[in-house]
């Protein structure tokens, strides 16, 4: 990789809301045409039987579905992105009112919506745009991961949740502290975040149930669905690899596409490497209550 790219660079930028907005803007169409296969899903697919079926990346959307029991309740997803997961649920439940948000300047306003969603800009550090106590369930997949503070926007959250509301974040996060990693571990670790514009700071997983804790949230559960997006990140490895083993395809790309594209790849490389057998990385399902 290194002859292909400055990574050390790569673990010095900054990530902030604009490299954020930017990223995921620059990356939609690739995601769409090379990871979701014309899905418009952003996010890693849950495959239950161990084999990639694009009807995996429904998974998240389902799980939120089912602690959705009346048509009074109120559902917000942050970090919406194309409106995936969204539009899933307002389809399967169309007596429901939902909301969505995403960063400014992501074209996420001209994304077409069901009827019953309301599309907000804004940043999930700061949910006062929204009153207090007002939703049922707040959700997000693959998105609180860009936050710098996840403490912070656990808080937001949880203002805005109605008491005996329930948070539910799909993520990855280092299984591990960094200071327990070994050198090449911790840089891999970061290579994976930087390429994928997630800071490295503040994404332990054993952070995240302290946060949990100090918040006072209730019942909280943490599932480990780390080995149900191996389907996924096997396709990935595999996409990436040609990447890397096609130096005219790699100058290619990277003479006509951004690089904001190109770096996935980078984390499509080393994704699976983190996660299969070497517990540097863990996908998670989190589920709390207010």
């Amino acid at each position: 990789m290194e002859t292909y790219y400055d990574l050390n660079a790569l673990l010095e930028d900054r990530i902030d809301n604009q490299s954020i907005a930017t990223y995921y803007k620059r990356s939609d169409f690739f995601y769409n045409l090379i990871h979701s296969r014309g899905g418009h899903s952003i996010h890693m697919a849950i495959s239950d039987d161990g084999f990639f079926k694009k009807s995996d990346f429904s998974q998240q959307a389902k799980f939120v579905g089912e602690f959705i029991t009346d048509s009074s309740m109120k559902i917000l997803e942050i970090g919406a992105g194309k409106l995936y997961n969204t539009k899933f649920l307002a389809k399967s439940f169309p007596d429901n009112q939902f909301a969505a948000m995403d960063l400014p300047n992501r074209n996420f306003l001209k994304s077409r919506a069901p009827k019953n969603v309301s599309l907000k800009e804004g940043d999930f550090n700061d949910l006062s745009i929204f009153p207090d106590n007002s939703f049922d369930i707040v959700f997000g997949v693959e998105t609180v991961c860009h936050a710098e503070s996840k403490k912070h926007v656990l808080g937001e959250i949880y203002k805005v949740l109605k008491p005996g509301g329930k948070i539910i974040l799909f993520d990855g996060y280092d299984a591990r502290p960094q200071d327990e990693m070994s050198d090449i571990e911790r840089r891999a670790s970061r290579l994976t975040w930087a390429a994928m514009r997630v800071p490295f700071n503040d994404i332990y997983v054993g952070d995240m149930r302290r946060y949990f804790d100090e918040l006072r949230f209730k019942d909280v559960s943490f599932t480990d669905l780390s080995e149900k997006i191996r389907p996924t990140l096997r396709r990935l490895d595999r996409k990436s690899c040609f990447y890397f083993t096609h130096p005219r395809f790699m100058k290619f790309m990277r003479k006509f596409i951004s690089e904001d594209v190109t770096m996935n790849s980078i984390a499509g490389w080393l994704m699976l490497l983190t996660i299969d057998g070497t517990n540097i990385h863990k996908y998670c399902r989190i589920v709390g209550t207010k």
